[in-house]
């Protein structure tokens, strides 16, 4: 699980922190997504780096999970309840985000292109590895995605393209928030 991970995921923090920030993560946030198996370390190694951060995670039990072993302190159900308690936070806080990161990742690029909300990184770690087991494809319901992954192999195959699809919209957002130099 994802405390096997925390401490290198801590230190890439604060490395990425001292070489871009002066060390000082103070009034900063990371967006990132999973928070399954090893994605839950994102979240507590930002804060204890000194980040703020938001994680999307499509299974809000989930994010349930990981507020009570502590991992993440909060949870959102939009994007503007998510920058409302980092933004209101007096000290660092992850926020776990309850949706799709092939749909709210373009949603935070817009923001950010307005000047509304602008990340200082951005990372993922997602299932992406894993298209029929691991993402969400976009505008599915998690039921619909537990459905086809036990289903016939058309439906494994619908599922498989339409992740796809997904990891795709996914990537261009990043891409997107790496050509606004985030």
């Amino acid at each position: 699980g994802s405390q096997g991970i925390v401490q290198g995921t801590y230190e890439t923090f604060v490395e990425l922190g001292r070489q871009h920030y002066g060390g000082d993560w103070s009034g900063k946030w990371i967006l990132t997504a999973g928070l399954g198996g090893m994605g839950g370390a994102q979240a507590l190694a930002a804060t204890l780096a000194g980040a703020s951060s938001i994680v999307i995670e499509c299974q809000e039990s989930r994010i349930d999970f990981r507020i009570r072993t502590r991992y993440v302190d909060d949870k959102a159900h939009s994007i503007e309840q998510a920058l409302d308690i980092i933004q209101n936070s007096n000290e660092p806080v992850s926020v776990g985000l309850v949706g799709n990161a092939a749909e709210l990742l373009p949603r935070f690029v817009e923001l950010a292109q307005q000047g509304v909300a602008r990340p200082d990184a951005v990372t993922d770690q997602t299932s992406a590895h894993d298209l029929i087991n691991g993402y969400l494809p976009a505008g599915w319901t998690v039921a619909e995605w537990e459905a086809a992954r036990n289903g016939t192999d058309i439906q494994r195959k619908t599922l498989m393209d339409a992740a796809g699809r997904s990891c795709v919209a996914h990537v261009r957002a990043m891409l997107d928030f790496h050509r606004m130099a985030i």
